[in-house]
């Protein structure tokens, strides 16, 4: 093709059809040759002006792009084709000359190449050069001049210019509509491409949005982002890790498609700097960025080993600029997500993943204050209608007896016997409702010595041994399922070490991925737990009426195992929920 698009229609074909055009006009040379017309100049033979007609012709044929490319950068090149072509008529007879089409070729390469301007000027310097060709063959050759034929003649020339050059000139206008609307398509397709993307993005949140507002809780918020990322934008992997604000660490890993879940006191990452890049990432400027393969993620070797190699894709998620968690996929290169446009998409579902996450975690940890409020009014109710009056009642009985000292000695001995008792009752109910607010700092140690003081200290007048069987991971269990499993244990002992007839018992305690089992077990009289737990007392509410109903607040299951002289065997199961508790 031409370098100057704007100035040429097709340049190699149409000079290839101007070559074409010359080879046929040497037709008109061969009557000459083979006597079928008289030549018009007895000097030169007809055959020597053929052959140099057709040595021209070859020439260009041979070279025709170097010459078509020449002839775009420097038009006058059209200046010697067209004295060539004026001398052939010299030689060859003037106006009788066979060449006449043969001349005009220079002509139809100016209209073609250089439209209306090119023909107007190849016709001027054309009529010139012709007639002084004319003129140059009577003086030389005696070649009669006929002025119609010469007429005739000079109009040809002007009118195959012209002719010529407005077919070239429309050719030009059409191709660049042509061109017009070719990126008139592709700008369209463009756009329709964009407009594509654009609407499955919108279709993909639109559906996110509406899965999340129906989640009843982070782990199935947790599921619905990763089933989005792997299934609908097609990524192998995806992990999740959501911050705890309260220990400042990545906990509740999540994993899609589902590996083997770590235990939940592996699966745990300080949100320091020494913690790796994932822990740099949230706590430097959030951006997405590459971890590459084999480099090292996290200071927790169990969890390096459960997410794998890599490379990885780290999207931050943060809702107003607080760090919610982290999502993390799994690519086969470093580029691949930039190569398919993947990227793009995966920024607006990062983005209403972090709000997802972050409304649900705050809307739990709005409903768990609302809870403690609750579960305060309500101890604060306990308090003024057990011990309050439990107190007004030592008091006045304590005043009673009071006035009937010295005389009445013996009664005010069994009502001072009685009133202990009462305030044994009055200190076991206010401990009950102390440890109903139990503090975060309930570890394993402290879970220990407090049970064993608590039995110890409930009025049986032998001494009771619990026997312990407890993992170090209790200390990473969540606050409410700690709290809930003292809870349980507590009056599990206390019904022991009360009812049972025995001297020990024992607690143990053991967890499955996402679940916790307690289990307390004596070797006693036993009992029927059909008819304890039909009663409607009062005080039962903190006997296994109270058990159930805490492990039921928990999403729990209760089994109870016992029978008369045959022992009591007390198992609860707990949902572990990681770093934030259920909706």
């Amino acid at each position: 093709m031409s370098a100057d698009a704007d100035r040429s229609v097709q340049p190699n074909r149409i000079f290839l059809f101007l070559v074409a055009y010359r080879w046929a006009s040497l037709l008109l040379g061969l009557w000459p040759v083979f006597g079928l017309q008289s030549a018009a100049n007895p000097g030169v033979p007809p055959a020597l002006v053929l052959g140099l007609a057709a040595s021209i012709t070859l020439l260009i044929s041979l070279f025709n792009r170097a010459l078509n490319r020449q002839l775009t950068r420097y038009p006058y090149l059209l200046v010697l084709d067209m004295l060539l072509a004026a001398g052939v008529i010299t030689v060859s007879g003037g106006t009788q000359s066979p060449y006449y089409l043969y001349a005009l070729s220079p002509l139809l390469a100016g209209a073609f190449f250089f439209q209306m301007r090119g023909a107007v000027a190849s016709a001027g310097f054309f009529t010139v050069a012709y007639l002084a060709a004319l003129l140059v063959s009577r003086r030389v050759y005696s070649s009669p001049v006929q002025l119609d034929v010469l007429i005739t003649e000079l109009a040809g020339i002007w009118l195959i210019a012209i002719l010529i050059a407005y077919p070239s000139v429309l050719l030009k206008r059409l191709r660049k509509a042509h061109k017009d609307l070719e990126e008139t398509r592709d700008e369209l397709a463009g756009q329709n491409q964009e407009l594509s993307s654009t609407h499955r993005q919108l279709q993909i949140i639109h559906d996110l949005t509406l899965a999340l507002q129906a989640a009843p809780d982070v782990q199935s918020v947790q599921d619905r982002i990763l089933s989005v990322v792997t299934d609908e934008l097609g990524f192998s992997r995806a992990v999740i890790g959501l911050v705890n604000p309260i220990t400042e660490r990545l906990e509740n890993w999540r994993s899609q498609p589902d590996t083997a879940q770590l235990p939940f006191h592996q699966a745990h990452l300080p949100l320091e700097p020494e913690a790796g890049p994932i822990a740099r990432g949230l706590l430097a400027e959030p951006e997405t960025i590459w971890l590459p393969q084999d480099q090292v993620l996290t200071g927790n070797p169990a969890l390096n080993a459960w997410l794998g190699s890599g490379p990885w894709l780290f999207v931050p998620l943060a809702l107003r600029e607080n760090p919610v968690g982290v999502l993390l996929i799994a690519v086969e290169s470093d580029h691949e997500a930039e190569q398919n446009g993947r990227l793009e998409m995966l920024t607006p579902v990062a983005s209403q993943a972090a709000v997802a996450l972050g409304t649900t975690m705050m809307c739990i940890d709005r409903a768990q204050r609302l809870a403690v409020e609750r579960e305060r009014n309500r101890i604060a109710r306990d308090i003024h209608d057990t011990v309050a009056q439990s107190l007004f009642g030592i008091v006045f009985s304590l005043d009673a007896c009071i006035a009937m000292l010295p005389a009445q000695a013996d009664s005010v001995q069994h009502e001072l016997m009685e009133l202990r008792d009462l305030a044994s009752d009055v200190r076991q109910q206010v401990r009950r409702s102390i440890f109903d607010l139990w503090p975060q700092e309930l570890v394993l140690e402290r879970f220990k010595s407090d049970l064993s003081q608590h039995t110890g200290q409930i009025g049986t007048s032998r001494s009771f041994q619990v026997d312990f069987d407890m993992p170090e991971e209790f200390d990473e269990l969540p606050v409410e399922v700690r709290q809930v499993l003292y809870q349980v244990a507590q009056e599990a002992l206390t019904n022991v070490a009360k009812h049972a007839g025995v001297d020990s018992a024992q607690v143990s305690l053991h967890c499955e991925q996402d679940l916790a089992f307690l289990t307390v077990q004596d070797q006693g009289c036993g009992f029927d737990p059909e008819l304890v737990l039909s009663k409607q007392n009062v005080s039962d509410r903190f006997g296994l009426r109270g058990i159930r109903e805490r492990v039921r607040s928990l999403g729990g299951d209760l089994e109870i195992h016992t029978g008369l002289d045959q022992g009591t065997r007390i198992k609860v199961r707990l949902p572990i929920i990681r770093g934030v508790q259920r909706a």
